[in-house]
């Protein structure tokens, strides 16, 4: 099982986009998602879960 934490990024852009203190403003979208993998030995199945 392998966990991988990802970054989000607000739907109309970050401080690249928006600039620093516009992007202060917006963090409605911000925070961060994990993606969670598992893996079978066996039969090579694999399962992928974005909480």
């Amino acid at each position: 099982m392998d966990i991988k934490k990802l970054g989000n990024v607000p739907d109309d852009g970050g401080h690249q986009v928006l600039g620093r203190a516009a992007a202060r403003k917006n963090r409605s979208g911000a925070g961060y998602s994990y993606l969670h993998n598992a893996v079978d030995d066996h039969s090579r199945l694999a399962y992928s879960e974005i909480l």
